[in-house]
């Protein structure tokens, strides 16, 4: 009976999906074709899933065919699923894509903190290949796996991927409020609210109040501090609600371009 086992996971991960305990960044790992070409000579199966991928192999064959390799190479493409990925992902520019080279020298096990990145013009410079998963416009990373031929056998690798979010400065639009009310917004922490009153503006004929906060913070699905609205300590909105990562714009705030959230809030 064949004995199938595990010899390399890859894993992403990714700051705004990583606020959810276990969630795996929405992306497809999708391997070249001389990566695929390799799998055929050494029989290896493929377990991919959203954000992850396993290589598996009958152990007894091969322990044989490794023991004749010098080295093993391979590249997989990674691909997002959610068309939001990279406008919340932080990079240098907006299309550029990460150049990411996990290179196993000692150990089976990598932590690879996504930092590298190049431009569309680099691409063809970086990778011969010859089909159209490069020009997919959802293409986020390439990848490049190195292994040596002492570390070539059955001990299970694996290789996680963590890619950062960016930061915003937080806009909040708080609609039907008294405008002589003294209100201001406080987070869970304790620490004194980080967010300074704007004038008002006017939404769909409304007129809200509007704060922004002083800092940019790193945009995630959930976050671990939380902000209410008060009035003289006293509770409007006990949970505002987040960005969403669809609804950013750069404005110009006190003289400088700052990559804003926009968030609306309906205040009875």
């Amino acid at each position: 009976m064949a004995d199938y086992q595990s010899i390399l996971s890859i894993k992403v991960q990714h700051e705004y999906y990583n606020s959810f305990k276990d969630e795996l960044a929405p992306f497809d790992i999708i391997a070249d074709e001389n990566t695929e070409i390799l799998f055929r000579q050494y029989s290896i199966l493929v377990k991919s899933r959203p954000g992850t991928i396993q290589l598996v192999v009958d152990a007894e064959s091969f322990t044989d065919l490794a023991a004749l390799t010098q080295e093993f190479n391979l590249m997989f493409y990674l691909v997002s699923t959610d068309s939001v990925v990279r406008s919340i992902t932080g990079m240098p520019n907006a299309f550029d894509i990460a150049s990411i080279n996990a290179e196993f020298t000692q150990g089976n096990s990598m932590q690879i903190r996504v930092d590298n990145w190049i431009n569309c013009d680099q691409l063809n410079e970086f990778t011969q290949h010859q089909g159209t998963t490069i020009y997919n416009k959802n293409l986020i990373g390439i990848l490049s796996i190195h292994i040596p031929k002492k570390l070539f056998n059955l001990d299970k690798k694996t290789i996680t991927l963590q890619f950062n979010t960016i930061s915003t400065y937080w806009k909040y639009y708080l609609c039907s409020l008294n405008s002589t009310a003294n209100i201001n917004i406080a987070g869970s922490s304790g620490i004194a609210s980080s967010f300074t009153e704007q004038a008002n503006e006017q939404i769909l004929n409304q007129t809200a109040r509007v704060f922004i906060s002083d800092h940019r913070i790193p945009l995630m699905k959930v976050c671990a501090e939380s902000f209410s609205l008060l009035s003289d300590k006293k509770t409007i909105v006990k949970l505002l609600p987040l960005p969403d990562a669809n609804n950013t714009s750069i404005q110009l705030i006190d003289g400088s371009m700052r990559l804003t959230s926009h968030i609306y809030v309906a205040c009875n």
